[in-house]
């Protein structure tokens, strides 16, 4: 009888063994359904939610792997890494020890964060210190990141979409010659400046440097020293010029392409470009370069040069206060 008792009494694995008296109607022990207990075989994974900080030198053995996912649109960061600049300077976004996305912070801000969810930790983290004038680089991050800072900060101008155009060794259609291009040097710095002023005045409408031709002049010289700059004079005036924002060994990415105003519609921006093009491509494999969209002129040349779409960046301008910090109110 007792082993009867047990057969009966036994719920879902454990036994029970009853105490009824004979002739009671058997109750059988209630317990929970199978799905609602833990199954130790498959224990539920912990997620846990994402912490940002600054990044830290032994942080690098993750940030290499993580840009190079994307060398092309990665290049700016890739190249700043290549140039030693402080990873301080940097925030990355960490699920639990993993580092899943990074951002350069600052005036301007560089995001390469693949997970659109984790954009918004960052962009607050951002706005609580030196709150960023330019957010530029792939598309959809630009416009998550844009999103989180809506609330705290004007923008100015929304560059959307902006094509990320390459051209790769041995795709180069040479049809332009005669251009007096050369490598800047430290007495072409103060012309550079006026003509980067001028451009980018034209092209967005605010100077970020606010008329201090110092500023520019600082910025150029930079370029000139790093021997990332290429002008074309004529008569002591800059006619066509443009830089490297960017280099790494597989990827460059140059900016700053300007024609001064009375010498366009000549054949200069392709002439003076196909230079500075053809001699980045015997030491680097691929040239990259953004545009807006709407400037269809632009666009035109970069593809009869050999240019091919590759992504999509977007820049968002952000409007100043007072004292060099950015504010809606």
């Amino acid at each position: 009888m007792v082993a009867a008792f047990t057969r009966y009494g036994r719920t879902h694995g454990s036994t029970v063994r009853s105490t009824r008296t004979p002739g009671t109607r058997w109750a059988r022990r209630s317990s929970p359904p199978r799905s609602a207990l833990p199954d130790r075989r498959n224990p539920v994974a912990v997620i846990r939610p994402p912490a940002v900080r600054r990044l830290r030198p032994d942080d690098r053995r993750q940030l290499g792997p993580l840009l190079d996912r994307d060398p092309t649109l990665n290049v700016y960061l890739r190249s700043q890494l290549l140039l030693e600049i402080e990873p301080a300077d940097w925030w990355g976004v960490f699920q639990g020890a993993h580092l899943r996305g990074v951002c350069q912070g600052g005036a301007l801000a560089v995001p390469c964060i693949p997970d659109l969810t984790l954009v918004a930790p960052v962009a607050r983290t951002l706005v609580h210190g030196i709150r960023p004038r330019h957010v530029v680089g792939p598309r959809e991050q630009v416009l998550a990141m844009h999103q989180a800072l809506a609330h705290e900060l004007l923008a100015l101008h929304i560059r959307d979409p902006q094509p990320v155009l390459a051209l790769d060794r041995g795709g180069l259609v040479d049809g332009a010659h005669g251009a007096d291009v050369r490598r800047s040097s430290d007495a072409d710095v103060a012309a550079l400046a006026e003509a980067a002023m001028a451009m980018h005045v034209e092209e967005v409408g605010v100077d970020p440097y606010e008329g201090d031709i110092e500023g520019w002049q600082n910025r150029m010289a930079a370029f000139v020293e790093r021997a990332w700059s290429w002008v074309w004079m004529e008569s002591g005036e800059v006619i066509f010029k443009t830089e490297l924002s960017a280099w790494t060994p597989e990827v460059v990415q140059i900016q700053g392409v300007y024609t001064a105003p009375p010498h366009r519609g000549r054949g200069v921006a392709r002439a003076g470009l196909t230079a500075v093009c053809a001699q980045l491509l015997e030491t680097v494999p691929r040239c990259t370069l953004y545009v807006n969209e709407f400037n269809v002129p632009a666009l035109r040349l970069y593809e009869r040069m050999g240019f091919k779409p590759v992504g999509s960046f977007a820049t968002v301008v952000y409007a100043p206060d007072t004292d060099g910090r950015i504010s809606r109110s």
